[in-house]
């Protein structure tokens, strides 16, 4: 994108060799006149055949773990984890092949605890000496090990951290609310995205994100699931709770994401 004016990349690729690891079976011996042992029972006879069989012992075992963890994903991943993910992961807006006549009217409004109260416009956003590029990860909370619905995206977008330090946020505030167009709410402790590295995505892997996932923008979060990642957010609203919402990483949040239920059954058993 011809706008970007900064890069950062992150990655990381780690190697583990794994040596000297040595074990064995010791066997302490009766000295002559000595009582006779109990005789095994027949569990403890088949777990000493199982442990002698089963078990190999090498002084060293060589060779190397190596694994990749910047590896970049096809935006066919990101399309079909935003289909399958639609109603889990914010506004659920229809994929387009053109982001032209959304990006005319795409503009955030930031508000609430902040001394200076403005309107961001793409234009704006996208044209900032602030836009980034930058590995990111994306997984679904219930995604499980070696699960399709994960994977590393070269995002472009404004940190969430410029706009707020431009709205001079004040310092009673705690509480930080992204509000997509379709009235989807991701509500999170202030200190919490500040902490991140959290840019409001509007390319990803060089491709309009209109193209990839649908909408205009995306929330992405540094180190945390994509359930939060609301998408076509339209305002950023600071407030100061007298009980901020709980962080994603605790366990009251994993406790209420887990308690929603996937579908509505009404009376007489029809589904919603």
């Amino acid at each position: 994108m011809s706008t970007l004016k900064k890069t950062v990349l992150l990655g990381t690729t780690s190697v583990l060799a794994l040596s000297g690891m040595a074990g064995g079976i010791a066997v302490a011996a009766v000295p002559d006149g000595a009582a006779a042992a109990t005789e095994p029972t027949a569990a403890e006879a088949h777990d000493a055949s199982y442990y002698k069989t089963d078990i190999v012992t090498l002084e060293t075992v060589p060779g190397a773990f190596e694994f990749v963890q910047n590896e970049i994903s096809p935006n066919e991943t990101f399309t079909n984890m935003a289909k399958a993910a639609q109603f889990l992961c914010g506004s659920h807006a229809k994929v387009i092949d053109d982001d032209s006549a959304l990006a005319d009217d795409w503009q955030i409004a930031i508000n609430g605890k902040v001394g200076n109260p403005q309107m961001v416009t793409f234009e704006e956003m996208a044209s900032s000496d602030a836009v980034q590029k930058m590995t990111m990860a994306c997984s679904c909370m219930g995604n499980p090990a070696d699960g399709r619905d994960a994977g590393n995206a070269e995002v472009t977008g404004l940190p969430v951290s410029v706009i707020l330090e431009e709205a001079q946020v004040d310092p009673a505030a705690n509480t930080i609310v992204f509000t997509s167009a379709d009235g989807y709410e991701v509500a999170l402790p202030l200190w919490y995205v500040t902490e991140r590295y959290c840019p409001l995505v509007f390319d990803i892997n060089g491709a309009p994100i209109s193209e990839v996932i649908g909408g205009t923008n995306q929330l992405w979060l540094g180190a945390t699931s994509a359930n939060y990642f609301a998408r076509d957010i339209v305002s950023i609203t600071l407030e100061e709770r007298q009980t901020p919402p709980p962080a994603p990483s605790s366990d009251e949040a994993r406790t209420a994401y887990q308690n929603l239920p996937n579908v509505g059954v009404l009376l007489g058993g029809e589904i919603a």
